[in-house]
């Protein structure tokens, strides 16, 4: 099988997965939203924010760690399985710990911490073990134990938990819902991979672990500013205008931090080939970035046009009409995928090639240059003023790595130059500006898409080397029925 096709079948399956994932949960959080009432909603979601912020800081940075460095010594996956599962068992542990203390010491009864305590030892614990053995199974290029383990994981999760609020268990059925998905999602990833990928060696090597540490903290340091990085503005916002203007910014921003799932999860299935293939002398690290950033515009800009347009139509739709004030920053942030979808394949090649001080560099600066801009424009101007700084930073960190990537991987700027996407976006934002009014949401968001699809066409945008990809995607009938 060739590397792009490859690359595209696990990108298929990883999207796959995030699709049914992001059709489920969402709509479980509003099933938990109406049943278990504000208080309720706020001691989950208090609950679910503490355990994200402890995983990021718990695993480290291990899972890319892993996947950069078994991809080249497959042969010692054994020892990758036995010695790190115990030291990310260990460091689930203490963040539960750590929960628990925090919990201990919170003005709530004994009843209401346990379920708390189980939502976050099953994030901790179980699915932090999950995320361990993907980043094995992501080394070695076979995405399709996780896609179908995270499916296993969102139907059990949103099946007993559904089940369980309808019958009266509030907050204590959404915990248990979620361990029991957790915890049987973990030890199919366990089983599948000491029988697929090989059986545990407990070495229990503390130099192993002392070295893994190291090198996985600048991708922790890249995970926790990225986690942050989202939510500074917010709290500025807050500072200064109050809750009612940060919270109309954070519906804005969450509608962009949500499109930026998609190169996100397209780099998960290509990450591994950059890291197994290094800084190949053939150039093929240049090669497949830029197929990636030519399919990723493809996939990602469109959504700019449709924001520019669709605006106040997509809050109001999303969040109820109270939010329609935040269309005004929608429209500024919906320039953020100009940026994105280059940007972030950028910081995986980065960090594949041993470069990942590069990526925390370009991260800090953009981080103090998007509070410095929020600092002195969100006084004056609300939330525009910390969509604008939002968007400046967001550019800066686009030319940070393009320029890294430039000097240090000779990845030339002619990637980047993706006109014919841009210019089919801006086709079809233009031609449902006048049906904006007219059309119900669903039929304009179909029609924007196949205006656009057919200017992609109409401007020859793929090549014979992408038809030919996208051909043997597609299942051959003669060998089916063969």
């Amino acid at each position: 099988m060739s590397d792009a096709k490859r690359i595209a079948k696990n990108i298929i399956l990883i999207v796959g997965g995030g699709t049914f994932r992001a059709v489920l949960m969402p709509l479980f959080t509003i099933l938990i939203a109406r049943h278990l009432g504000t208080e309720g909603f706020g001691a989950f979601s208090f609950a679910l924010s503490l355990a994200s912020i402890l995983v990021i800081v718990g695993e480290m940075g291990l899972p890319k760690m892993v996947v950069r460095e078994l991809a080249h010594h497959r042969e010692d996956v054994a020892k990758y399985i036995g010695d790190l599962s115990v030291l990310r068992l260990l460091t689930g542990l203490a963040s539960a710990g750590l929960v628990a203390f925090i919990l201990l010491f919170s003005p709530r009864s004994p009843d209401g911490r346990l379920p708390l305590f189980l939502i976050g030892l099953s994030l901790l614990v179980f699915t932090g073990l999950r995320r361990f053995f993907d980043a094995i199974f992501q080394a070695f290029e076979v995405m399709k134990y996780q896609a179908l383990v995270d499916v296993v994981d969102i139907l059990l999760t949103f099946g007993v938990g559904t089940a369980l609020l309808f019958n009266g268990y509030g907050l204590m059925g959404i915990a248990f819902a979620m361990m029991v998905g957790a915890t049987v999602s973990m030890a199919m990833d366990f089983i599948i991979l000491t029988r697929k990928m090989g059986k545990p060696a407990f070495t229990f090597d503390l130099a192993f672990w002392k070295k893994m540490v190291i090198g996985a903290l600048p991708f922790g340091v890249i995970g926790v500013l990225t986690f942050l990085f989202g939510y500074a503005n917010t709290v500025l916002l807050s500072l200064f205008k109050g809750n009612e203007e940060a919270g109309l910014f954070s519906s804005a921003y969450r509608v962009i931090w949500m499109l930026a799932i998609i190169p996100a999860t397209c780099m998960t299935a290509v990450f591994p080939f950059l890291a197994r293939i290094g800084k190949s002398r053939d150039g093929r690290h240049r090669d497949a970035i830029r197929l990636v950033v030519k399919y990723l515009a493809c996939l990602s800009l469109p959504f700019s046009g449709l924001l520019a347009v669709y605006a106040p139509r997509i809050i109001s739709s999303v969040y109820g009409r109270s939010y329609v004030e935040a269309a005004p920053a929608l429209w500024i942030l919906a320039a953020i995928p100009l940026f994105s979808f280059a940007y972030i394949p950028l910081i995986d090649l980065l960090n594949s090639q041993y470069k990942q001080r590069f990526s925390v560099i370009a991260i800090l600066l953009c981080a103090a240059i998007n509070t410095g801009l929020c600092l002195l424009l969100a006084p004056a101007l609300g939330l525009v003023g910390a969509a604008v700084s939002t968007l400046v930073a967001e550019a800066c960190l686009f030319a940070f790595t393009a320029f890294f990537s430039w000097k240090h991987l000779h990845v030339s700027p002619r990637i980047f130059r993706q006109w014919k996407p841009l210019a089919a976006s801006a086709t079809a934002a233009l031609s449902m500006l006048p049906l904006r009014d007219v059309l119900p949401p669903l039929e304009m968001v179909v029609a924007f898409f196949l205006v656009y699809l057919a200017a992609l066409l109409l401007l020859r945008t793929f090549d014979q080397e992408d038809r030919r990809l996208f051909r043997s995607l597609v299942p051959n009938r003669r060998r089916v029925d063969a």
